[in-house]
């Protein structure tokens, strides 16, 4: 996959073992970057609760190592999917249950109509769940490296004496 098919991170290698690498982020949003954010609600909000860190283990398929800062991807069709999956799955279902319920009875009450939305949602959910786990069993969720943006440079000291 390309690059232009990805979301982009930069992130820093923490930890290394075998052909696995620790990389830590940190989350942003649109208000960071965001001209009104100081008086903006959201954005004074955000600046109180926004420095979440993150540690994802990554397969190191670029050779990097501790300290190095490297570009961590994730597909953009995956975002849509896992969006359409987390917020209109259980939404269509919900709807669904209700006017399959709406149709089979021809004068439900009010609560059993929110009854069977509630059961049309939790049908959702459950969906979710297993498609989740079923696109992480098969590595289709897991971030990628793309590449080192900068290794830092090891200097030596070196000592010299005056004769």
């Amino acid at each position: 996959m390309t690059q232009s098919n990805m979301l982009t991170e930069i992130g820093h290698v923490v930890a290394k073992e075998n052909d696995t690498v620790w990389v830590q982020t940190q989350s942003k949003t649109g208000c960071s970057s965001c001209q009104v954010n100081t008086v903006c609600g959201s954005g004074i909000v955000n600046k109180a609760f926004s420095h979440k860190v993150f540690v994802t283990p990554l397969k190191n398929k670029v050779n990097a190592n501790i300290d190095d800062e490297v570009e961590v991807g994730i597909p953009d069709n995956l975002v849509v999917r896992a969006s359409f999956m987390v917020y209109l799955v259980p939404l269509i279902s919900m709807i669904l249950a209700l006017l399959v319920w709406q149709f089979w009875l021809t004068n439900p009450s009010e609560l059993s109509s929110i009854l069977a939305a509630f059961v049309g949602l939790a049908i959702g959910f459950v969906v979710t769940h297993f498609y989740s786990k079923s696109a992480a069993q098969k590595g289709q969720t897991e971030p990628v490296l793309l590449r080192i943006v900068k290794r830092p440079i090891a200097v030596k000291q070196i000592e010299t004496t005056v004769d």
